[in-house]
């Protein structure tokens, strides 16, 4: 299975979401087939007067043990240590001029990464993976392999099955269950000038997110419904009443408040979220009904005895909580409750949404408009988890 990326701002080819670099290879041996097929893809990568820049010279441990162990010492140690696992090792090299006029090729380089990528995508496609090294000695590649001059050795590619995180050290082992990240879209695209950030639509983070991950390992996934929501409706007495479950993701909250005999409205900005929550409620005989809302700019305009926020305010920006509050105001009827639920400011892990809030910071931004019948500490519990998240659970009413 794939490593998780943790910070998806919008969905992108299943390839390429499942494309990462692992250090646990499986010794097996990489059918030629296969091996045949991932270098085809290179092959065919595009590049400056399609002048083909790239060189690739393969070690097979199963076919040549000599030559795969000389390319493998020319690894820096660190990497010799895990790819020692890997049963094929690919020097990359990029030429240093053009082939049609003997002139500089300054894009050369960028080429044969695009054919490098070319290569590990059709991997990942074949069920294979791959690690790209940098860390090795160029010029002992140069002297053992006899490099011509005309080519700079780029990279050392590891290819193969993936094993067992448990062949690693602690500290790889740490390092290959880490969830993957990537530098926010926001710091690395501009439009029209270098001052303008490019800003993807917040919803298709989310979209990704359900696109590429299992509802059961979603970090706020819970099957029953969450223990304070089920307290708060006793203490409450609300055993009926339509209720709007406001950023459901996988639905099971929704599903479980309709088996209790509620009208529910379940809405969230994730397409893929409603479609499987819609399933489960149809595994479960019930009916809820299933909204593409988002609830900054909502299109919701029936009133609700009771709102239920496990999770979408902690993601809201500041800048935009008015805009939550007034439609909270709107579509909650006079009397009507709140229950909010969202990260507590002492849960100092980074994992997790951007925004943890204190008591106090809840009374400063609901205590205007709603309130506040209880708040205390909770936590997110996910089935099995020994130490979840620290949560601040709410009481609200629309005063």
């Amino acid at each position: 299975m794939s490593r998780e990326r943790s910070n998806v701002q919008a969905p992108v080819h299943e390839l390429i979401a499942a494309r990462w670099s692992t250090r646990a290879f499986d010794e097996r041996p990489v059918e030629r087939d296969k091996l045949a097929s991932c270098l085809e893809a290179a092959r065919w990568a595009p590049s400056c007067y399609n002048d083909q820049p790239w060189r690739f010279l393969v070690t097979d441990r199963h076919r040549d043990s000599a030559a795969w162990n000389r390319l493998l010492a020319c690894l820096s140690p660190g990497n010799q240590e895990w790819a020692r696992w890997a049963p094929v090792l690919i020097l990359t090299c990029a030429t240093r001029l053009f082939a049609h006029n003997g002139q500089p090729n300054r894009w050369a380089q960028y080429d044969t990464g695009q054919a490098v990528m070319s290569l590990c995508l059709q991997a990942t496609a074949l069920g294979l993976f791959t690690h790209q090294m940098g860390g090795f000695d160029a010029e002992q590649v140069r002297q053992v392999f006899t490099v011509p001059d005309a080519f700079v050795p780029m990279s050392v590619i590891a290819l193969g099955y993936r094993a067992d995180p448990a062949i690693l050290d602690d500290a790889l082992r740490e390092r290959e269950q880490r969830p993957r990240q990537r530098i926010p879209l926001e710091e690395i695209v501009f439009v029209a000038d270098w001052q303008t950030a490019f800003s993807p639509p917040c919803e298709l983070g989310w979209e990704a997110r359900y696109q590429e991950t299992p509802a059961e390992a979603l970090p706020w996934y819970r099957p029953d419904l969450d223990p304070d929501f089920a307290a708060a409706l006793e203490r409450l007495r609300i055993d009926g009443g339509r209720i709007l479950d406001l950023g459901t993701g996988p639905g099971t909250q929704a599903v479980a408040l309709a088996k209790r005999g509620f009208q529910v409205v379940a809405t969230d900005v994730s397409a893929t979220a409603l479609a499987q929550a819609r399933a489960l409620a149809e595994r479960e005989g019930v009916t809820v009904d299933w909204v593409l809302d988002d609830i900054l700019a909502t299109r919701l305009k029936d009133r609700f005895d009771l709102i239920m926020d496990r999770g979408l305010f902690h993601n809201v920006p500041p800048e935009q909580r008015d805009r939550y509050l007034a439609a909270l105001k709107r579509l909650l009827r006079s009397g009507g409750y709140l229950l909010l639920k969202c990260f507590s400011s002492r849960e100092t892990r980074p994992e997790g949404p951007p925004h943890r809030f204190s008591p106090e910071e809840i009374q400063r931004i609901f205590g205007a408009d709603f309130q506040i019948i209880d708040l205390h500490e909770s936590v997110f519990q996910r089935p099995g988890e020994t130490d979840p998240p620290k949560a601040l659970f709410c009481i609200l009413r629309n005063a």
